[in-house]
């Protein structure tokens, strides 16, 4: 099989792979599980080698935010930032790992009662597209600091940014088949996730297709962390500062052309600021600037695919059926990349007057679209909020300290911010509830999802009193 590489801003073919046939991953989940033997084994050297990587990957810079920006659509400049937050994020586990990971000790009857932390094997890390790096990097160095052995299939879309995640920890020197780049397409994800050598499983992606990878692995008895879709709600208090909420609404909805999973997707608006907040992030959502990827005053580049196109445009024109009020936006739009005017370029969005029973505020919108809901009062908007299948990031916006504490504890998500976007960041954990997934990626809870967490204890003599297991 082959998988084609297509420029988003161009519509042209970047590359063209063969796809990795079932015997070549037997044999690479072997090579990987004869590695994990010598590699998990020696902490200090996999602290040097995520030093080593860390400033390689620092170092090309330039030409893997270029790779992502031809390959996915990107905006350069937040290519360039994905690219210096994966940098940080491998040195935060190389400074941290070995305290994460040391034992605990547990006062019991026992003489000693130890609690240590080990490493699992082979993980096949199954990987989006729309943070190409950051997301197979953000597994990538807990997993690989608490001593386990790498597979990574990346998405389709950006087989290239996988390749050269692989290439760099080949140019520092890493231990053969300690970290693989596999080409493959689901059909051989299939085979990565059933061979006997793979012990776990991450996923970053749909909620259809998680379901799927979870039911799979989980008929194998297999741990798996899943990190799916998102609807986030973006709760504005009557007591926000507007402008700097507004702000943060065009960061929050817009960022990578609104393809993110914790991207802000439902703004709701307490009825008596809602026409102030509604005005200012209309007009600072139409500055923005949609255009080649390539460029650095660009804001927006193109969605991922035609399909991602239709599929919002799609969506845009069903709002408006529903009776959502168009405020700006809503088409697709021109842009000459090259000399010529192709690629899947759409406008930024909102919407008013949407409802909570609009498929633009039930359902995951993976684009530049925003629907701004008016609710009565605050009670009303944690209502709102909470009323979706998802349960990943939430935003809440009050000057009121002690309101946020309790809108941010009555919120069903697994991260909430309070008075900023929500963000992913190396020393807190990740992750949601819900269709959002389960299990954590990022700080000590993320490195603690792959390993054996494993009780020791000893005693001097045989305990004579033990009527239950």
């Amino acid at each position: 099989m082959i998988i084609k590489t297509i420029n988003p801003s161009t519509e042209e073919v970047i590359e063209e792979y063969n796809t990795i046939s079932k015997d070549e991953i037997t044999t690479k989940t072997k090579k990987a599980k004869d590695a994990f033997g010598e590699w998990k084994k020696d902490h200090d050297k996999r602290e040097n080698f995520l030093y080593a990587f860390a400033n390689e990957f620092r170092k090309d810079r330039e030409n893997l935010a270029k790779i992502a920006s031809i390959e996915m659509g990107k905006a350069i400049k937040e290519a360039r930032s994905e690219v210096d937050k994966c940098a940080w994020a491998i040195e935060y586990f190389a400074d941290n790992g070995e305290i994460f990971l040391t034992d605990e000790i547990i006062n019991t009857e026992a003489r000693k009662s130890v609690v240590s932390f080990e490493p699992l094997g082979v993980i096949a890390s199954l990987m989006p597209w729309n943070f190409p790096y950051w997301q197979a990097l953000r597994f990538a160095a807990p997993c690989l600091m608490a001593g386990n052995t790498i597979i990574l299939k990346p998405a389709s879309v950006t087989m290239g940014c996988g390749i050269q995640i692989e290439k760099i920890f080949n140019k520092i020197g890493m231990p053969d088949s300690v970290f693989q780049t596999i080409v493959a397409s689901s059909k051989e994800a299939e085979y990565l996730i059933d061979s006997d050598d793979i012990s776990a499983v991450t996923f970053t992606g749909s909620v259809p297709i998680g379901a799927k990878v979870g039911q799979r692995a989980a008929s194998h008895l297999k741990k798996i962390v899943l990190e799916l879709g998102g609807s986030d709600p973006f709760i504005v208090c009557e007591d926000a500062d507007i402008d700097k909420a507004s702000s943060g609404a065009v960061k929050g909805r817009f960022i990578n052309c609104g393809q993110s999973c914790i991207a802000s997707k439902r703004f709701i608006v307490v009825k008596k600021i809602a026409k102030e907040f509604t005005e200012k992030f209309v007009e600072k959502t139409e500055k923005l600037k949609v255009g080649d990827p390539l460029s650095d005053d660009t804001d927006l580049g193109p969605l991922v695919n035609s399909d991602a196109v239709e599929g919002i445009d799609g969506m845009v024109k069903r709002a408006i059926k529903e009776g959502a009020q168009l405020l700006t936006g809503g088409h697709k739009t021109d842009v000459k990349v090259n000399g010529s005017v192709k690629g899947y370029f759409y406008s930024p969005t909102v919407f008013n007057n949407v409802t909570p029973d609009m498929e633009i505020a039930q359902e995951e919108t993976f684009g530049p679209v925003a629907p701004i809901l008016t609710v009565e009062d605050e009670a009303q908007a944690i209502e709102v909020a909470n009323n979706t299948k998802f349960g990943l990031g939430a935003s809440i916006w009050t000057q009121n300290l002690d309101k946020a504490e309790r809108y941010s504890r009555a919120v069903h998500a697994g991260i909430v911010t309070v008075n900023n976007v929500v963000i992913s960041d190396p020393r807190v954990p990740f992750g949601g509830v819900k269709n959002s997934g389960f299990g954590r990626e990022l700080s000590r809870y993320g490195i603690l999802e792959f390993v054996n967490t494993k009780s020791v204890r000893f005693y001097d003599q045989l305990s004579r009193h033990h009527y239950v297991e």
